[in-house]
């Protein structure tokens, strides 16, 4: 199926599952299905190892927050920013199972709608993008929905974006 739809000046973006042979072009999905594991603690506790690949600039430092959402994505959704992170990567992992809706365009020149990427994750899923890569500001379907973030601090601009005119492009659901 097509990715992209197009009503008389809308696009369309059809989100499809969260996996990670197509979000690798992008970065990481953060999730314990087919990972590498072993027990660790005398058996008391299963690692699941090296999910997600951190990426930062000399400069930079790792930082841990907590994000909470206090508005409601639905789909069809309305895409009208998307913002790049060029020093570091940034991960989102939900502390409680939940889907959210992912819309990604490669690193590079700001993206036009025909390269954005959209994905639901499962509930069980993060993501980690990578260094520059294109993305919409996070979009949960459930107010107060928190999520574990790792991404970089420290010195420099770490956050370019870009606009789209309203009702350019709509993101649902396959």
């Amino acid at each position: 199926m097509e990715p992209w739809a197009n009503d008389n000046m809308t696009r369309v973006l059809q989100a499809i599952p969260l996996t990670q042979e197509h979000f690798a072009p992008f970065g990481d999905v953060i999730e314990t299905k087919g990972a590498r594991h072993f027990p660790i603690n005398d058996g008391a506790i299963v690692r699941y190892h090296d999910l997600a690949r951190i990426e930062l600039d000399a400069a930079g430092r790792s930082l841990i927050s907590i994000f909470e959402c206090s508005r409601v994505s639905e789909l069809p959704h309305r895409i009208t920013l998307v913002e790049r992170h060029v020093l570091g990567s940034q991960a989102f992992i939900p502390m409680v199972p939940a889907r959210m809706l992912i819309v990604v365009a490669p690193p590079g020149d700001p993206p036009t709608p025909e390269q954005l990427c959209a994905f639901v994750s499962s509930g069980e899923q993060g993501i980690n993008y990578r260094s520059g890569v294109w993305h919409v500001p996070l979009l949960a379907f459930d107010k107060g929905q928190r999520f574990f973030v790792v991404d970089r601090g420290g010195p420099g601009n770490n956050c370019d974006e870009k606009t789209f005119d309203d009702g350019e492009v709509l993101v649902e659901w396959i």
